[in-house]
Order: structure tokens, then C-alpha cells, then sequence
């Protein structure tokens, strides 16, 4: 899989130079010289640092993810969900009434993606669902999982819940917490200012550039 995402990335970041390469050749026919040459450079260099950031962005990030955006609409998201689409739109109530009744299962786990965020940290593997708890009060959205991993969202909305994903699209603040039942418990924190997302560890972890996106998803719980 990393294989194959490597190779996707290459190819549109190759796309991406050719384009630039093109400009690069235009301007330079275009132009007497020294400034076709000026010209010419600088729009290759810029086309190699922008074809290097798209390598790296869909190499960490996915390219399915890339491809949707970093700024993406929330406008389809909005829309309501079709009775035929199988997607329940919910308020947190009404997903912790759910997990209480039984009517919402993943037997087979949820790999956790939090603002594009994904790897690593155990967010990568699976995890059922032991509990499911909000806090009316302070717009606390806590899952508990049955390997010791605990996640807590402040002030979710636009939840959409499937047979095999759960989508928690907006949100205040996300606190991902591992290893709760031997301390010391390592917290990674993420926090929407609006016009990024911050992050704070009490661990080493550093999360690279290209690993949260604000446009993305909030909480992404996929099967």
C-alpha cells in the first residue's frame, strides 16, 4: 500500500514539473534574452519545490486525501443523507443513545484519522468501541476503546455515522490519549483556532506540516 502511494505521488508530482517545464519553455521562446533565461529558471525552481511538496503532502498524507483538498467544503457534507445512502446524520445524543441500544457496531474495529492526522501512535490499527459518552454541559464527545485509547472531541457536529465509518466533520478540540490504564498516559492534543489546527504533546511528537489539514475531517473513524 505505502508502495503504491509512493508511486501515485511521484507520478503527479512529475505531472506537475512537466506543467511547469512547459511555462518554463514558453516563456523562455517568449522572452530576449537575459530575462527568457531569468524567467525560465525561476518558474522551473518553482515548479520543483511544488512538485516536491505534492510528493511528500500525498506520501504522508494519501492521496485520496490530497486529491479532496486541504481547503475541501463542508457543503456536501451539509446535505442531508439520503434514506438509501445507509449514512445516519447525528447529533451526539443521538450517536450515544445508539452505542447504548446496540444498533451501532464495528466488529471489526476503526482505524482513527484525526484532521488528516493517521499514522503512528496507534491511531493506525483498530480499536472497538467499548463506550460511547457525551457531556451535554461541556460538549464532551468521549469513545472509549477496549485497548487502553480513549478519544475526546469538544464541540462535535456534522456527525455521519455507516455500517463502516463514523465522521465527526467539525470540532473545537481533539485529545487522543493512549496507554490510559498505565500511566504515564500519553495525550496528543489538536486544537482548532479556526485558521489552523495547533497540536501539543506531553510526549516528544511533532507532527510533520503535511500531516493535519483544517479542511479535513475532524474525527474520522474508518473500518
Amino acid at each position: 500500500m505505502k508502495a503504491f502511494r509512493a508511486i501515485i505521488a511521484f507520478f503527479q508530482a512529475l505531472l506537475a514539473f512537466i506543467g511547469f517545464g512547459v511555462i518554463g519553455v514558453v516563456l523562455y521562446s517568449s522572452f530576449k534574452s537575459p530575462y527568457n533565461v531569468i524567467l525560465a529558471l525561476a518558474v522551473c525552481i518553482l515548479g520543483l519545490y511544488l512538485s516536491r511538496s505534492i510528493y511528500i503532502m500525498m506520501r504522508r498524507r494519501g492521496v485520496i486525501a490530497v486529491v479532496s483538498g486541504d481547503n475541501a467544503s463542508y457543503d456536501m457534507d451539509v446535505l442531508e443523507p439520503t434514506a438509501s445512502s445507509g449514512v445516519q446524520k447525528l447529533a451526539p445524543e443521538e450517536l450515544k443513545q445508539l452505542f447504548l441500544e446496540n444498533k451501532v457496531d464495528f466488529n471489526n474495529g476503526l482505524k482513527v484519522s484525526i484532521w488528516g492526522d493517521w499514522e503512528g501512535r496507534k491511531l493506525d490499527v483498530r480499536h472497538i468501541v467499548n463506550v460511547v459518552e457525551y457531556d451535554i454541559e461541556n460538549k464532551l464527545l468521549t469513545i472509549e476503546f477496549d485497548d487502553n485509547c480513549l478519544l475526546k472531541v469538544k464541540g462535535p457536529s456534522l456527525i455521519l455515522c455507516s455500517s463502516n465509518y463514523l465522521k465527526i466533520v467539525k470540532a473545537k478540540e481533539v485529545e487522543w490519549q493512549i496507554d490510559i490504564d498505565f500511566p504515564p498516559i500519553h495525550q496528543y492534543i489538536y486544537l482548532n483556532n479556526g485558521k489552523e489546527i495547533k497540536t501539543w504533546s506531553n510526549t516528544t511528537w511533532k507532527p510533520h506540516e503535511f500531516d493535519i489539514g483544517i479542511g479535513m475531517d475532524a474525527i474520522y473513524l474508518q473500518g
